[in-house]
């Protein structure tokens, strides 16, 4: 029932995306998000629904009069570069039979953000794009926080199957990433009772990243807090609140929790980490000895690159965005990966000082800051996990790419509304003037 259910609405959103282009790409981006036929049952599993509506969409807005080229700038120039490095990699690598299907996944979700950056030219869009981002996330985030109450904190919460973010750690990042996006629409909703659901959705969010027991989000989310701490206008307020939770968390967690969290201390000593490190050498070791090519999409753990440099050892992924793309794409995919990284926190860092202090351009302001933030969580706690091309940091960058256009566009349009208001004044000005002269 339920899969029909799904099937129908998509049909439906389908169906007004036609005329509407943007209806279909914020559908693309919940089914990229939520994974929506996960919780699915029939057909709808294994259809590529995804597919389809990316079809659709790109149709549509094709056949319409929207705006086909993407807003220019370094951003958008390095999406493009990394993707042909990715590509022309691909024939390289160790296993192309294995890589290619990783590489048709990848490039679908650098299609989207090249659509939004090309099609979110309006704040209303750009809001619709967050909401939708938010509500995917907030989906597991609230049900994993109820789950991980009413469990007594026993058991992990875990992601989606088959996704991306079906590891407990990667799911935990996803929802650190999307915690500043929420808070950001709490900061811009007028309707008191949106922004209190969006703090209980916050605070289930939080309890559901405590749930994973994932070490690197509880790295991710002290970063998080450090850097709201820097830009919070009542720092005894939050810090009060921060004392808050963490007392709860001490005090409802059970003590196999901390028994977890406490080897972050002993990182050194902890088999986890050390397989990391092996892993980390993996890449390192590939990518110099194959310059400038890496062993491909998830190459690197395969057995026959891994155990060539340690024969002795199982597999094991990166668990490293940095080191994921250096195995996989060599030091030049890895430059470039870091250029996108860099110039997104360079274009935050420029918006953020242009419209600091501007009335009519906090809404830009925030979501500059907002989308930093994210950006900032996902580089940190990524260092750990390997989900260099997860979704939502694609969208983050490709939402900076029009945002700053958006904002030149209405500070354009309210210069002529107040030149056209200034000479209508004046005209009646001149007007009465002429009128008491006659008389």
């Amino acid at each position: 029932m339920r899969g029909l259910v799904l099937f129908a609405g998509i049909l439906a959103a389908l169906g007004i995306a036609l005329p509407y282009p943007y209806v279909g790409v914020l559908l693309w981006s919940w089914f990229t998000l939520q994974q929506p036929h996960q919780d699915a049952y029939g057909f709808v599993q294994t259809a590529h629904l995804n597919l389809v509506i990316a079809i659709v969409t790109l149709g549509a807005w094709l056949l319409s009069r929207e705006r086909k080229a993407p807003p220019g700038g370094a951003i958008f120039w390095l999406f493009v570069i990394f993707l042909a490095w990715m590509t022309f990699n691909s024939f390289y690598a160790v296993n192309p039979g294995w890589s290619w299907p990783y590489w048709h996944q990848t490039w679908k979700t650098f299609l989207l953000g090249s659509v939004i950056a090309t099609m979110a030219s309006s704040r209303v869009r750009l809001y619709a794009l967050i909401w939708i981002a938010v509500i995917s996330l907030f989906y597991y985030g609230v049900k994993g926080g109820i789950f991980t109450i009413l469990t007594g904190g026993n058991f992990h919460v875990f992601g989606p199957p088959s996704t991306i973010i079906g590891d407990n750690n990667q799911l935990a990042v996803a929802l650190l990433m999307v915690l500043p996006l929420a808070n950001y629409l709490r900061s811009q909703v007028a309707d008191k009772r949106i922004k209190h659901i969006l703090l209980l959705g916050m605070i289930l969010t939080v309890i559901a990243i405590v749930g994973t027991y994932s070490r690197g989000a509880m790295i991710g989310m002290g970063a998080l807090m450090a850097i709201t701490l820097l830009r919070a206008r009542n720092r005894i307020l939050y810090i009060s609140t921060i004392a808050v939770a963490a007392l709860l968390i001490a005090n409802f967690m059970p003590a196999h929790f901390f028994d977890r969290m406490n080897t972050i201390s002993t990182a050194s000593q902890d088999a986890s980490f050390q397989e990391r490190l092996y892993s980390w050498k993996v890449a390192f070791l590939y990518a110099s000895d194959h310059f400038p090519f890496g062993a491909g999409f998830y190459g690197p753990q395969l057995g026959v690159v891994y155990q060539h440099y340690f024969p002795d050892r199982q597999p094991y992924a990166a668990h490293s965005i940095y080191f994921q793309v250096l195995g996989e794409h060599g030091f030049i995919g890895l430059g470039i990966y870091l250029m996108i990284i860099v110039a997104a926190v360079v274009r935050c860092t420029s918006i953020i000082r242009m419209t600091r202090g501007v009335p009519h351009y906090e809404w830009v302001h925030d979501l500059a800051v907002a989308i930093q933030s994210s950006l900032f969580v996902f580089c940190v706690a990524g260092a750990a996990l390997s989900m260099a091309y997860y979704d939502l940091f694609i969208i983050d960058v490709a939402m900076l790419l029009p945002l700053r256009q958006v904002a030149l566009v209405e500070k354009t349009v309210r210069l002529a509304n107040q030149r056209s208001a200034t000479a209508r004044y004046g005209s009646l000005q001149y007007s009465s003037v002429g009128n008491r002269s006659g008389e």
